[in-house]
């Protein structure tokens, strides 16, 4: 069925490092090292085993900068090196600075998150009226999401569309993300300043710095100093030029292009309230409470629990991540331009479990030594890893890491049709993972494909039942399939 083949094309992955040998083990131990030496230890042996072109990273501990570094290229072509002049957009990450646009509009009493979106966006459907800024930030609109639609649509017949298109889910009930939230946002913040989402962000939060800060949701635009965003193609192991371009309608969902410096510096003001208080920061990082009563989020931020710790931020186009671990004043900025495996949330979260004073002296397992061992088909090692990461981190879901496994399989079964390891890659990923529908659904397909359709018929079972949301409409599809393997069983039986 191959029903997440389009999911994991940005995912896919390889087993080898760019020379085609097999990236070889190597434990990052904390406390023995100085920072410096550990970490840069660290980024140059992620690098080489995901194969990331160009990336930044910066760590602020206690209002100062312990750590900062450039690596790789910023543009493969013109064979330029990433450096503090680097632009990296930030995708999805941009929702952090929306958020914090928000807020200030708040402090200013020029809205609330209580407030209906019909008074800013009076020409809404009907149907959308209920729905209020906080649905928006916490994406628990029940909207339909603008990326189901066509992107070349104008703005006039997108909203067409949308209006068109059912709401979803009741409102507050749960978390979806969606793009359509934060384009409405965008809407209501130029509604309210008479400006552009663009200078109203840019002025009040970047003074106006338009060498270093910019929007621009165009990946094909041409930006002094910007790095080139790079998609990996698996059947020609080469990387190619991003294409994506989402319009000025995407700048307040995934627009942001900045350098690291200003990066900090945001996060400076940030800290300081030069950008918005402490009681807005304060509910900001609070916990919507969605009906649902499972789903967590906060007010655009998400909570990233490591080894019991929690952190803020959020992450973008599986390149960027903003993490601030709040009550121990530290901060991890990253910034990528393209990946062989996507693997920004388990860099921060080993960064962090280096950096951060509670959590560097205790001997702690790293997420890049799993997907290690996992790469050099280690099963067993890989799970014994994998669970003191887990013993360590009980509240943490491990999601980059455990859609990286599942790319590898996917990887192995179709790209080079070698089932025999792809079985073991899915495997490890159900025994490891045996709530996560998903694991249970990619085991299924490759039971399928080797026509042990009882095995199969048993997987798609367990993920339908997992898969209590129906995330991706999956269900329906996962569905049809066990109605077509259970005749197949019949018929088997018959003859």
């Amino acid at each position: 069925m191959r029903i997440f083949t389009f999911i994991s094309a940005a995912l896919f992955i390889s087993a080898c490092n760019g020379n085609g040998k097999m990236a070889g083990y190597q434990t990052f131990q904390t406390g023995i090292l100085d920072v410096k030496t550990q970490v840069d230890n660290y980024l140059s042996e992620v690098k080489k085993t995901h194969n990331i072109p160009g990336m930044a990273l910066a760590v602020i501990q206690n209002e100062k900068l312990i750590y900062q570094s450039y690596m790789g290229k910023a543009s493969l072509e013109k064979n330029t090196k990433v450096n503090k002049n680097t632009l990296f957009r930030i995708f999805s990450a941009t929702k952090l600075i929306t958020s914090v646009a928000v807020f200030q509009l708040i402090e200013r009493r020029q809205l609330k998150l209580s407030d209906s979106i019909e008074t800013y966006l009076p020409d809404i459907p009907t149907k959308w009226r209920h729905i209020k800024i906080e649905n928006l930030l916490t994406h628990s609109s029940g909207l339909p999401d603008l990326v189901a639609f066509k992107s070349e649509l104008n703005d006039s017949d997108l909203l067409k569309k949308l209006y068109d298109a059912p709401i979803e889910f009741e409102l507050g009930k749960q978390f979806s993300y969606n793009q359509t939230n934060y384009w409405l946002l965008a809407e209501i913040i130029e509604k309210i300043t008479g400006s552009s989402f663009a200078s109203f962000v840019l002025e009040n939060q970047f003074d106006n710095n338009s060498q270093e800060v910019m929007f621009s949701s165009d990946s094909n635009q041409l930006i002094l100093n910007r790095a080139t965003r790079y998609n990996y193609n698996s059947k020609n192991k080469a990387f190619d030029k991003d294409t994506n371009n989402s319009g000025a309608r995407g700048h307040s969902g995934n627009g942001l292009n900045i350098t690291l410096n200003q990066f900090i510096e945001w996060n400076r003001k940030l800290d300081k309230n030069l950008l918005i208080n402490d009681s807005s920061k304060m509910k900001m990082w609070s916990h919507y409470e969605y009906t649902n009563k499972e789903d967590k989020f906060m007010y655009g931020w998400k909570s990233y629990p490591v080894n019991g710790i929690e952190s803020v931020g959020f992450s973008g186009g599986n390149l960027a991540g903003f993490r601030k671990f709040i009550n121990h004043d530290t901060t991890v900025i990253f910034l990528s331009n393209g990946y062989q495996t996507p693997v920004y949330d388990t860099i921060i979260n080993d960064i962090l479990r280096m950096t951060v004073k509670i959590l560097k002296n205790q001997d702690l397992a790293l997420e890049a030594d799993v997907m290690t061992l996992i790469l050099e088909r280690d099963y067993d090692k890989a799970q014994t890893a994998y669970s003191l990461l887990k013993d360590q981190n009980p509240e943490s879901d491990f999601s980059n890491l455990n859609w990286n496994i599942n790319s590898l399989g996917n990887v192995l079964q179709y790209i080079e049709n070698n089932k025999e390891e792809a079985v073991k890659a899915f495997q490890f990923n159900v025994q490891a993972n045996p709530d996560w529908w998903v694991s249970m659904a990619s085991f299924a397909e490759i039971q399928e494909s080797l026509r042990n359709f009882d095995i199969a018929l048993s997987y798609y079972q367990k993920a339908i039942q997992l898969n209590n949301k129906n995330e991706w409409n999956y269900n329906s599809k996962m569905t049809e399939q066990v109605s077509l393997l259970k005749k197949k069983l019949n018929s088997s039986e018959v003859n």
